[in-house]
């Protein structure tokens, strides 16, 4: 399962620093100082933190042109599991994306992460510096992969929650199974797991030995609220034979449930269909599919080798609790996506009529994130405005300017001026990908994708049914309609240049 899903950002519990300062040079300075040093107690780089901050603060002098003299920066810096977060408020003019410069950053690994946009009465842009535990990679001195077909061992086991203190063993089965090309690459790191689990972002069930050692693991990662998404599912070869898998499964299903976890989220890979079948068979509606939604990556016992262009994945649904009720209002263009989920799913969802645009309706808000190593961006809305493909064309040319080779659109469906202001996001290269209901606090999530290159190479997909493949090639279809449509617009406008430079310019 390739790591396309990010964890929910949160401002630091327990900031460190929180300091407001005006925008004038002198008190700039002054944030940027203070960034630095808190970075460098903590063993960050302090140049990294203080030009972070520079470049924040300057976007957002240059946005505050209403009353530049009453305009103020807050900075607040706390740490977050394994990262430090740099944080930068402004009430300036709304933002739908950080500064173009700080994508730069994430690109030359100055900083790890990168997100923001407005927020209630303000912007907020947040930037991540990695700690040195943050990039700790497993020690594999004296590890050997075990081959699948290694002679199993009746060596007892204890079945129990994962607890931060797992993380080393754990880094150790995911190598001695895989090597190095597992796709979830934060399982090669020990504090981040640690982390994860303590932040309570991590949920998992593991199989240990009287050594300590995890000979299996099931979990489960938090990407909104309420929501998971389930995976890392591991066995040692020696060990298998067992059932130990289905077991922490239904450990882990129970114990979501007794938390309050109200869906589930899986994203089986499209090239072997085993995974797809499981979900499948277990209630999961298959709600979309996410197209060269990671780097290529090579995938033990599915692939010879590298992958040879991105990974796709499809995207299945499982409510843990009953759905409530509730209408969404969809842009025409993804109807059709939306109704055949609602056909195959019988949730209590009804798709409501178009609703016009209120005059009075306030801007979008929106906010962008930037994921430098599958060179991946997220535009995620809460609020839908009649600006919403103004807004949300200004954050993709953001994303795509940082070098991002897919976008995705997060939308939340139940804001009825949604069908209307959204009838243009078409015109972006923008199609369907996903549906999501209940996805914390979006409500029901209508989820868009743009593809640098939409010429995907389905050619070595295989599908647990024939459903399964219809709905990945309408998915296909409509994002190759669209950029053939795009191709069209830009070759008229051209010729009307043409055109209009051939007419006389002397009167």
């Amino acid at each position: 399962m390739p790591p396309v899903s990010s964890t929910p950002s949160a401002a630091p519990a327990r900031p460190i620093l929180e300091v407001t300062a005006g925008t004038d040079p002198a008190a700039v300075a002054g944030l940027t100082a203070a960034a630095g040093a808190v970075a460098a107690a903590h063993d960050v780089p302090a140049e990294a933190a203080a030009l972070a901050v520079r470049l924040a603060a300057d976007d957002a002098t240059r946005r505050s042109i209403v009353d530049p003299d009453a305009a103020q920066l807050t900075l607040t810096v706390g740490v977050e599991g394994t990262e430090l977060v740099v944080a930068l408020g402004d009430t300036g003019e709304p933002v739908t994306s950080p500064a173009a410069a700080l994508f730069s950053l994430v690109d030359l690994g100055m900083v790890s992460g990168v997100d923001g946009g407005s927020e209630g009465s303000g912007n907020r842009v947040e930037v991540r510096l990695a700690l040195p535990a943050h990039d700790q990679l497993l020690d594999h001195a004296g590890l050997e992969l075990i081959p699948d077909d290694a002679p199993t061992t009746d060596v007892e086991v204890v079945l129990r929650p994962l607890e931060a203190d797992d993380g080393p063993a754990l880094t150790r089965c995911i190598y001695r199974c895989y090597g190095w090309t597992y796709p979830g690459v934060d399982l090669y790191y020990p504090d981040r797991i640690a982390a994860a689990v303590a932040s309570g972002r991590r949920i998992g069930e593991v199989a240990v030995t009287p050594e300590g050692e995890v000979a299996a693991h099931w979990g489960a990662v938090v990407v909104a609220d309420g929501v998971v998404e389930t995976g890392g599912t591991v066995t040692d070869p020696r060990f298998r034979g067992r059932g130990l898998a289905n077991q922490l499964g239904d450990r882990l299903l129970a114990r979501l449930g007794e938390i309050g976890v109200r869906g589930r989220m899986r994203e089986p890979v499209l090239t072997h269909p085993a995974t797809q079948r499981i979900a499948l068979r277990e209630g999961a509606t298959l709600v979309g599919f996410h197209l060269h939604a990671a780097a290529p990556l090579a995938q033990v016992g599915i692939t010879d080798g590298l992958l040879s262009e991105r990974v796709s994945v499809s995207v299945m649904y499982s409510p843990l609790q009953p759905l409530r009720p509730a209408t969404v209002w969809v842009p025409s263009a993804y109807e059709p996506f939306v109704q055949r989920i609602f056909e195959r799913a019988t949730w209590p969802r009804e798709v409501g009529t178009t609703h016009r645009p209120d005059s009075a309706t306030a801007a979008s808000s929106l906010s962008s994130a930037y994921d430098a190593l599958n060179r991946t961006g997220e535009i995620t809305v809460t609020t839908v405005g009649a600006d919403l493909t103004d807004a949300v064309d200004e954050a993709l040319g953001h994303l795509r300017r940082a070098g991002a080779e897919m976008v995705r659109v997060l939308l939340p469906a139940n804001q009825p001026t949604l069908a209307a202001a959204g009838a243009g996001l078409g015109t972006l290269g923008l199609g369907f990908a996903a549906f999501l209901p209940e996805y914390g606090a979006l409500g029901d999530a209508l989820v868009l994708q743009w593809l640098a290159d939409t010429e995907v190479d389905d050619s070595g997909w295989e599908f647990a049914d024939d459903d399964v493949g219809a709905f990945a090639d309408q998915v296909i279809g409509q994002l190759r309609q669209l950029d053939d449509q795009q191709v069209r617009l830009r070759r008229r406008e051209a010729q009307r240049q043409q055109l209009l430079a051939a007419l006389p310019t002397d009167g």
